[in-house]
């Protein structure tokens, strides 16, 4: 079949005709601008293609829709594939699987511990691309196809190194990504670059729920719930802005406090609540925080907290005396409270961790993704789904002052000040650690 033909075959009714790849499955209706990308020819693409914006909005489903039904109608640039994203196994969710269950077992092999993927006979390189050491996997190799996934976690490094291996007469990128600031990299110099767009290096375009005609009303209104401030913009809205100032204080409210009496009756007795977890963020010469939390389903209720900030004290603990603190705060016998079902501690704590091992107690490391652990923080404040007692004092001073560091912001990375988060990253990882984003937006 000729290049010509290949431009101009349908894809019925916004739908791909998944015959020639002899589906399991019926694909269902794309939106008009995954339509129109899907449909247009590889070689009438720019260089690098980047389809960004809302969370949902059929972006990943396009590039790969779009990869697979070229290649079953013969397309194919030379070199060797790209695939990339967070990690393999980021690759593995939010790509592979739904790529394998499509084209069938016959036309793919896939190595997951080398990266090594064979598709309709073809060679591609899977690759996580998330720190600056990435680039090194696929130094010296010629691409002639690369699919990013979330190509704004992708360092500066490795993008620019990706690019430059697309060195064939024919070689395309077909890249997707929720927006970040509007100060980085892939939006300051590719989506925003007029010398770039004019010469045909780089084409983009913005997605929202609504250019998915698969998402449903409800189910639109779910996602929504599920994002506040800056997230929503950028998940929601799919708009780059910069993240800056107060992180929690806009959605921190009277309503998100309670006392001794507006507790809720019987919380602290095992039929009052699912869960009782305590998170801790140990510190040494920083703070030690940890928290007493209980779960009723629906709201997690921050009932007391530990603090020993060594500076202000001028004295310095050790992990046994933590640990025994620990103990005396949070485990005492023949108390109304129920022992914790899990005791959540910083990952990196591995002595602390160590200490309360050699007491009996078992502990559970915590997911340490700041940006999700930050967004589902703040979601469920706004949603009152974090109630804090008035006692915890050192957690609601943490939350109203915890900031973006303005400084990283400037050069388009994004993490909040290292001060005065102690009390705030234990509440973190509580929530990236035990609970579903999908119950935060039920």
């Amino acid at each position: 079949m000729t290049r010509d033909k290949l431009a101009i075959l349908p894809l019925r009714h916004h739908r791909v005709d998944v015959d020639e790849l002899q589906a399991p499955r019926t694909i269902k209706p794309f939106g008009p601008k995954a339509t129109r990308f899907i449909r247009r020819h590889p070689s009438r693409d720019a260089l690098v293609n980047i389809l960004n914006g809302a969370v949902r909005s059929s972006k990943t489903w396009a590039v790969i829709v779009k990869l697979l039904t070229w290649m079953a109608y013969g397309w194919w640039p030379g070199g060797i594939g790209l695939i990339t994203g967070a990690s393999k196994t980021t690759i593995r969710t939010n790509m592979l699987n739904f790529m394998f269950e499509w084209i069938g077992d016959d036309l793919y092999s896939y190595n997951s511990q080398s990266g090594q993927l064979l598709l309709f006979g073809h060679p591609f390189l899977v690759c996580g691309a998330s720190d600056e050491r990435s680039y090194k996997f696929i130094k010296g190799s010629t691409v002639g196809v690369w699919l990013g996934d979330e190509v704004t976690e992708t360092p500066e490094s490795f993008f620019n190194m990706a690019v430059s291996r697309l060195s064939l007469p024919d070689s395309v990128a077909w890249l997707t990504t929720n927006p970040a600031s509007p100060l980085h990299y892939l939006k300051d110099e590719w989506i925003d670059d007029e010398d770039k767009i004019a010469k045909g290096d780089v084409w983009s375009e913005t997605y929202t729920l609504d250019d998915n005609p698969n998402i449903d009303e409800d189910k639109k209104e779910q996602l929504k719930r599920s994002f506040t401030g800056v997230f929503w913009q950028r998940n929601i809205a799919g708009l780059w802005v910069v993240a800056e100032g107060a992180i929690y204080r806009d959605v921190m409210s009277p309503a998100n406090l309670y006392n001794d009496t507006t507790r809720p009756i019987g919380l602290h007795s095992p039929g009052g609540h699912v869960a009782r977890y305590v998170p801790i963020d140990v510190g040494t010469v920083n703070a030690m925080a940890m928290l007493d939390v209980y779960d009723d389903g629906e709201v997690l209720w921050v009932d007391d907290e530990y603090y020993w900030d060594s500076q202000v004290e001028n004295r310095q603990k050790t992990n046994g005396e933590y640990a025994d603190d620990f103990q005396a705060k949070f485990c005492i016998e023949g108390q109304e409270r129920t022992w914790p079902t899990s005791v959540i501690v910083d990952p990196s704590a591995a002595s602390f961790k160590v200490e309360l091992l050699a007491r009996g107690i078992a502990t559970q490391d915590a997911v340490n993704d700041v940006l999700e652990g930050i967004r589902r923080v703040s979601a469920m404040l706004a949603r009152r789904l974090i109630r804090i007692h008035e006692r915890c004092k050192n957690l609601r001073r943490e939350l109203e002052i915890y900031a973006w560091d303005e400084a990283k912001t400037k050069i388009g990375v994004e993490l909040p000040v290292k001060s005065n988060d102690h009390a705030c990253d234990a509440l973190r990882y509580l929530i990236a650690t035990r609970v579903n984003v999908w119950r935060i937006a039920a």
